[in-house]
């Protein structure tokens, strides 16, 4: 951070937004104290004040009972075994009696919805509810201020629901402010008074209500590389200066400003034959006693992009791990240009994993790339350096990264080697909006490179604009296999699979139930294209898949609408 003059105020609910790497965590830690007390920071001017008192003189204790940061993953927040004793956890070391204690509890459990059917144990919870715990546990100390620093980060689609559920019961209190960093805008578009926006030099660079920062700034923060809400997003693109907060409200505006005479459809090309064959895949981890992954089939082919979702737990980077070589299945095989993969070259199947550093070996950035390149046909190390941002970091080294930045490294070092095949699990999290724009221009370019790519991803929204197929889990099982936009038209298989379609699906379907004349597009890539006069492609006819001798004939291969 830098020459940054921010207030938050009492009782306000201040949205934190900024590309990777501004400075927004680094705000949050100094908030509460943990910079300068627990990480060291060259601190070289000025002050952060709580409540009049300077974080520098104040303790770390003191300074608890006033502002309470909630994390982005839970697990590193955890540190009991059992709820109850997690929630009271602060309170005993801040010495809470114990008969006001329970009481403390008991409250904050009721007001993050962690109900008697809760698990006792916290490692029987899902990731939502262990969030909600964490919440909880912060709640029970009673802060005047909360900071919730990208609290839906590691979590599914349900899991963050539950999570931003909590928090706008809790915004009814005025009694306490509330500072929220998020990248699911549409979901708390009508629980925030103000948007503080930071540069990627470390500076504020806009504070404004957030019709002013959504609508009227919205080139500002294209610039900044900085999200805005979909459904902005999608009302200036029909030329509306009203921010909808809400699907309803962008429903609304879809049926009062889409144009009816455009084209939507035109002959998309053939795919390629099939890259990777599963063949009723199966792997169970040891002192498990259910499979991760139980029965599946799949094909991916070149030229195809199969995105693969489902709650966390449901088995999906398990499967992308089976795929890749790095797990041997327990039951059924996987086969990669019609050959087992044991037999395969690691080389041709590109992994990237969920958390990059654990994929780490060398000691800067340029030798990560490079160690990736040796021995194979390798694209320029420098010139992935360069396109992936990470030039002037070359010489770095890949654990002093951000989040994003380790994220397109990984991706970097995934492609250097010209794999056939690209698993990618989780590639946006972490990433601002430039970067994940330059990360789907990549994913479009190896697509048509050829390339059979995998996503294993919780953003439905990429899923939407990128995917050619996709295949929805729970429980280990594929219960789904098909486009995009017929996933998000089964509420079954979403519920199933705790699944929640985008907003800007959802209010093209609400706009085609108020008016049938409307189209069912699924995102903004696709509307735009729409807008601009251009077409969508009907579904790929695909090629009828090989058989291997002694395998079950695949599945239909579907394809995206």
């Amino acid at each position: 951070m830098r020459e940054l003059d921010l207030e938050w105020r009492e009782g306000e609910r201040l949205l934190l937004l900024g590309p990777s790497g501004a400075g927004k965590s680094t705000l949050a830690l100094c908030l509460d104290g943990v910079i300068p007390h627990s990480l060291e920071a060259h601190w070289e001017s000025g002050r952060v004040t709580v409540e009049g008192r300077d974080t520098r003189t104040s303790g770390l204790s003191e300074l608890a009972r006033t502002v309470g940061v909630l994390f982005q993953d839970p697990e590193t927040q955890l540190v009991m075994l059992e709820t109850d004793d997690e929630i009271a956890f602060g309170l005993e070391n801040l010495g809470v009696p114990r008969e006001e204690m329970h009481g403390r509890v008991a409250a904050a459990r009721a007001a993050t919805g962690l109900g008697p059917d809760t698990p006792r144990l916290l490692e029987r919870l899902s990731g939502g509810t262990k969030q909600r715990v964490a919440l909880a546990s912060l709640l029970a100390m009673a802060p005047r201020g909360l900071v919730l620093d990208e609290p839906t980060a590691n979590l599914d689609p349900r899991g963050a629901s539950e999570v931003l559920a909590a928090f706008a019961a809790l915004c009814a209190d005025r009694e306490r402010s509330f500072l929220l960093v998020e990248h699911r805008l549409d979901l708390v578009l009508g629980l925030v008074d103000r948007v503080a926006v930071l540069g990627d030099d470390g500076r504020l660079a806009l504070d404004a209500d957030p019709e002013t920062a959504f609508m009227r700034e919205a080139e500002t923060l294209e610039r900044l590389g900085v999200w805005s809400p979909e459904l902005a997003r999608l009302a200036l693109l029909l030329g509306s200066n009203e921010l909808p907060r809400d699907v309803a409200g962008a429903a609304r505006l879809l049926v009062e400003r889409w144009p009816r005479d455009t084209a939507i459809a035109s002959p998309g090309p053939r795919m390629g034959s099939v890259v990777v064959a599963a063949r009723d895949v199966a792997y169970r981890y040891r002192q498990s006693d259910r499979d991760a992954v139980s029965g599946v089939s799949l094909d991916v082919r070149a030229g195809e992009i199969v995105a693969l979702v489902g709650a966390n737990g449901a088995g999906k980077s398990t499967l992308g791990l089976l795929l890749a070589g790095a797990l041997a299945p327990a039951r059924g095989a996987v086969a990669v240009g019609g050959r087992p993969l044991r037999g395969v070259d690691p080389a041709r199947v590109a992994y990237v994993f969920q958390y990059p550093e654990r994929g780490f070996l060398a000691a800067t950035v340029r030798e990560e790339i490079a160690l990736a390149a040796r021995g194979t046909a390798s694209r320029d190390p420098d010139e992935l350096l360069e396109r992936s941002g990470l030039a002037r970091l070359a010489e770095a080294n890949p654990h002093s990264l951000s989040h994003g930045e380790k994220r397109r490294l990984s991706v970097a070092s995934a492609l250097v080697s010209r794999p056939d095949v690209l698993i990618l699990d989780e590639p946006t999290f972490g990433q601002d909006l430039r970067h994940t724009r330059e990360l789907v221009a990549l994913l479009d370019e190896e697509r048509s490179a050829g390339r059979a790519i995998l996503l294993i991803t919780h953003d439905l929204s990429l899923v939407a604009d990128v995917a050619d197929r996709t295949i929805a889990m729970a429980d280990g099982r594929a219960r789904f296999d098909g486009a995009p936009a017929a996933l998000f038209a089964r509420p079954d298989v979403l519920a199933r699979c705790s699944l929640a379609p985008p907003p800007v699906a959802e209010a093209f379907a609400l706009a085609h139930e108020r008016d049938p004349a409307m189209p069912q597009l699924v995102g903004l890539r696709s509307a735009r294209l729409v807008l601009a006069g251009g077409s969508l492609p009907r579904p790929r006819a695909a090629l009828p898949p090989p058989t291997t001798p002694g395998s079950r004939p695949a599945p239909p291969t579907r394809a995206r609408a």
